[in-house]
């Protein structure tokens, strides 16, 4: 019998604002222990809040096995990796301080706006340890600001938003965010054309990337429900577009640079389509065992569950051009918020587009009326594919770029 240990802290102080003021604060501070056995192809699962009793765990984790969880696969082994990306940013009292102070500014400098929602200063510790000499360990510390933003003429319940997530604070670096979003917005513009134009996304979007999360999911090429079940090995997109698992340092965002089965990739990422080749859907182990796929460390776990099959997270890859330089003189729809849209079985995309800028690559222009976008998934990322951009030139984000056909609502 094998013994696993998983425990997982976080350490979280939160500002809740409301009208452009802090409405309250909030600290939590949460141990999870979790504990696993394996034996004979099975596994047994127990888990604890707070400080736990191992003993206790364990004594429940080997009553578990009696449910005959199966799992036909080998524990992670024979792995130390302790990785720590926390920096100094601030204290719980200078954050709020600080929090007080970005709203000070927003409140003079957009007196025609609200904001709401929250500023996040989080912690993490996580570890996975076993009896074959696992021994992983991942430490973090971040930053995050999510605003929610509304026009006090506006008859909506919001019209815009901001996110900001980072390990080097920077206040104007932030402020400058939401001052070019909001300048543009108050500069209403109309598009160039209708048809098929460049469209860019923000990095974290992941709307026009949805359809190859889905359809690359290992379970649903193995049972051959996927659009892919026949194109492994296959170039059916463009050469310059590689979409990849990733777990490096840029990336991780309340995520450990292990999965929970304790699966480490090299490099921290694995290719999932390379150079327009589809190259392997994403796995965890008992997936990858039953039919016979790479092992891509896609599994997902609470610290009381058995680890299952999810996607983590995904990026496409940059190019060496800048969003200026992709667009190469061309105008282009920046996509701030596209709520409503969804792939079609066949891969036929279409989305409605409640905020988006117009942009030259360098600046949001102004603000284009509501939109709605379509295409089609392998022209999407084929023949309709521009690139990633290598700077940061969308609202402080790396920006992807296609054409789709874009109309007036």
């Amino acid at each position: 019998m094998i013994k696993e240990k998983y425990t997982n802290r976080v350490k979280e102080i939160s500002v809740n604002i409301v009208q452009t003021d802090i409405d309250s604060v909030r600290k939590k501070d949460i141990l999870k222990t979790g504990l696993r056995v394996y034996d004979k192809g099975y596994i047994g699962v127990a888990g604890a809040m707070g400080k736990a009793d191992e003993e206790d765990l364990e004594r429940r984790a080997i009553d578990n096995l009696s449910l005959k969880i199966p799992y036909p696969c080998e524990p992670s082994e024979n792995l130390k990796m302790h990785l720590d990306y926390r920096e100094d940013i601030f204290s719980d009292e200078e954050f709020v301080r600080e929090a007080d102070e970005v709203l000070k500014v927003l409140r003079d400098e957009f007196s025609d706006f609200t904001f709401s929602n929250k500023m996040y200063l989080f912690e993490m510790e996580t570890g996975l340890t076993n009896d074959l000499g696992l021994d992983l360990l991942h430490r973090d510390r971040l930053l995050t600001v999510e605003f929610v933003i509304k026009e006090k003429a506006s008859a909506n319940v919001f019209d815009a938003f901001a996110i900001y997530a980072t390990r080097q604070y920077n206040r104007e670096e932030l402020l400058n965010i939401i001052r070019e979003e909001l300048t543009a917005y108050r500069n209403p513009v109309k598009l160039p054309e209708e048809g098929k134009l460049p469209v860019v996304f923000m990095d974290f979007d992941m709307v026009p990337v949805s359809k190859l999360i889905d359809e690359l999911n290992g379970y649903k090429l193995g049972t051959g429900a996927s659009l892919f079940k026949d194109f492994i090995g296959e170039k059916k997109f463009n050469e310059n577009f590689t979409f990849y698992q990733s777990a490096e340092k840029e990336d991780l965002r309340f995520i450990e640079f292990f999965d929970a089965e304790g699966v480490v990739n090299e490099g921290f990422k694995y290719a999932l389509i390379e150079n327009g080749r589809i190259m392997s859907p994403y796995t965890d182990k008992k997936t990858a065992h039953k039919f016979n796929l790479p092992l891509t460390g896609s599994a997902v776990g609470e610290y009381d569950k058995v680890p299952s099959l999810s996607p983590r997270y995904f990026k496409v890859k940059s190019s060496d051009k800048t969003l200026k330089e992709l667009l190469n003189g061309k105008m282009a729809v920046a996509v701030v918020i596209a709520s409503g849209g969804d792939f079609t079985a066949e891969g036929v995309f279409g989305t409605p587009v409640q905020l988006a800028f117009l942009t030259d690559g360098e600046r949001l222009i102004g603000r284009l009326p509501e939109l709605k976008l379509s295409g089609e998934l392998y022209s999407m990322f084929g023949e309709d594919f521009i690139g990633k951009s290598k700077d940061k030139a969308f609202l402080g984000q790396q920006a992807l770029a296609l054409y789709l056909n874009v109309n007036y609502l």
